[in-house]
C-alpha cells in the first residue's frame, strides 16, 4: 500500500539520456532530462 501512495507522489519522470536514429539516417542525442508524467 505505501509503494502506491510514493508512486503518485512522483511529479515528473526523468528520461536518461539516449541516441535516437532519425529515419533518414541522422542520430538525434538526446540528453537526459525531466518530462511531465503522462496525465490520465
Amino acid at each position: 500500500m505505501q509503494e502506491r501512495k510514493a508512486r503518485s507522489v512522483i511529479t515528473r519522470v526523468f528520461v536518461p539520456a539516449h541516441v535516437r536514429d532519425l529515419p533518414n539516417g541522422e542520430r538525434l542525442r538526446v540528453p537526459g532530462h525531466y518530462k511531465a508524467p503522462p496525465r490520465r
